[in-house]
This record gives C-alpha cells, sequence and structure tokens, in this order.
C-alpha cells in the first residue's frame, strides 16, 4: 500500500512539474473572455489572434486547436466570408478531427454565398 502511495505521489509531483502546455494560447482565453463582455474588445482580439498565429507559424509550431475557426469566426462577424472560409479550411487541414464541423461551416457559408449572387441578378 506504501508503494502506490509513494507513486501516486511521485507521478503528482511530476506532472506539477509540467508548467508549459502543449500549444501556446498566449492570452487568448482572457481576450475571448473579456470581448464577449465588451464588444468593442473583438478587435483586441482579432489582433491577438493574429499576432499568436503568425508567431507560431514562424516558429513552426503546430496553432492550438480553435485559433484558426475563432479568428474566422470574427472575420464572419466582420462580413469577411472569404477569409472566414480560408480559415475554417485551415482549422480543418490543421485539426482532421474538426472536419466535420468546418466543412459544414465551409458548405454553409458557400451556400449563403451563391444564393446572394443569385439574388443580385
Amino acid at each position: 500500500m506504501l508503494k502506490w502511495g509513494v507513486a501516486l505521489s511521485a507521478l503528482a509531483m511530476l506532472g506539477g512539474c509540467a508548467t508549459n502546455g502543449l500549444y501556446q494560447w498566449g492570452g487568448y482565453e482572457q481576450k475571448l473572455y473579456t470581448s464577449y463582455k465588451d464588444p468593442n474588445k473583438v478587435e483586441e482580439l482579432r489582433e491577438t489572434l493574429e499576432t499568436l498565429i503568425s508567431q507560431q507559424q514562424q516558429d513552426k509550431h503546430k496553432v492550438a486547436p480553435g485559433l484558426y475557426a475563432e479568428l474566422g469566426t470574427i472575420y464572419l462577424q466582420k462580413g469577411d466570408t472569404n477569409k472566414a472560409v480560408d480559415l475554417y479550411a485551415k482549422e480543418r487541414d490543421t485539426w482532421p478531427e474538426s472536419s466535420g464541423l468546418m466543412t459544414a461551416m465551409i458548405k454553409n457559408l458557400e451556400r449563403l454565398k451563391k444564393d446572394k449572387e443569385g439574388e443580385a441578378r
């Protein structure tokens, strides 16, 4: 029994030493929360995400899950559907487990764009 207690304690201590996560979030969570509370802060979130993604790409790190999609949603809210689709495609390509959702989002946006073009004629 003592053996298991020592092993669990050692495992807990080793786990506590792992302060660096697998991905760099760069304060994303706090800025997202702030932008939900104050919609005027969305531009600050966009700038943070752009910088964070650019840094991760330059450093040859895999961009953290959800960052491309979050940035795409910000562009979609601003009315830039093409940029949103590009970022959703990057999310899908970087994170295959997001493929179903990202593909559906892209298809819906492309369908809406087609519908608007049809109405304009």
